[in-house]
């Protein structure tokens, strides 16, 4: 039997987190949410052994796409509010809630030379710039940041073009603007700030941005039409301290406002 490509991610990480018996759950997420909620579905099935959640790792725009298929998904995690407007309209998804906020960051590798130290050197001959495509959130994000910085005196048009000189690659996902640096194949990108963490550490440097022009990303989550009646308590469970400490720990925050 031939697999339809489609479902290959899902299929992929169906034995992940899975003990013997029990309800299973399927979870499609934004890629960037991938060490983070590991770790959140290890932690619920601590106290929930006999629940399995499979978890559907991929980027926003092919996320919904699956759903629209008719991929089978209990609850849905979206870095792309659009999409899932878009979801919730066709009657596919319930009224999503606001789970996570993250932000961008520019970061660079450690052994760069001379070093970078503000985005203003981004325009500097010679360094190769990683992007997000503009169809998917990073990417959209990311043209949001320029657009701030073109009309701000400090920055100006100018200089943002020079920027855009710079970019060699625009991804689809922003783990594959993370894997071009880690490999050497850039040497700098556009990333969210939940990217920076122990597996990057001592390899990229985080370049500050200005915070008045650092667009907020923002992550709903709702329960697929049809999910099994168990998904309720796996989204309550993401909204709960204990969850949403581990998102903080990966550089998420609180979609609750303060």
């Amino acid at each position: 039997m031939i697999l339809p490509r489609l479902l290959l991610p899902l299929l992929l990480l169906l034995g992940s987190l899975t003990p013997a018996g029990g309800t299973e759950l399927t979870v499609f997420a934004a890629s960037s949410l991938s060490e983070a909620l590991q770790e959140v579905a290890r932690s619920y099935q601590t106290e929930h052994p006999d629940v399995r959640i499979a978890l559907n790792f991929a980027g926003s725009q092919t996320l919904a796409a699956q759903i629209e298929r008719g991929a089978p998904a209990d609850l849905l995690i979206s870095a792309d509010p659009i999409v899932v407007q878009r979801l919730s309209s066709e009657g596919l998804i319930d009224k999503p809630q606001l789970l996570l906020r993250n932000q961008l960051a520019l970061v660079v590798r450690c052994d760069l030379q001379p070093p970078l130290q503000t985005i203003a050197e981004l325009g500097r001959p010679g360094l190769l710039l990683v992007i997000g495509n503009p169809k998917v959130p990073v990417g959209r994000y990311t043209r949001q940041l320029f657009a701030g910085l073109a009309a701000d005196p400090v920055y100006g048009p100018d200089l943002i073009r020079q920027i855009e000189g710079q970019i060699v690659s625009e991804e689809n996902r922003v783990k594959a603007i993370v894997a071009k640096l880690l490999l050497g194949e850039a040497d700098a990108g556009i990333v969210y700030q939940s990217d920076i963490n122990p597996a990057t550490a001592g390899r990229l440097l985080a370049i500050p941005l200005p915070a008045r022009h650092n667009p907020e990303a923002h992550y709903p989550l709702a329960k697929v039409q049809g999910a099994s009646p168990a998904g309720d308590d796996f989204l309550a469970f993401l909204t709960c301290p204990a969850a949403q400490a581990i998102f903080t720990r990966h550089g998420f925050r609180s979609g609750e406002v303060p």
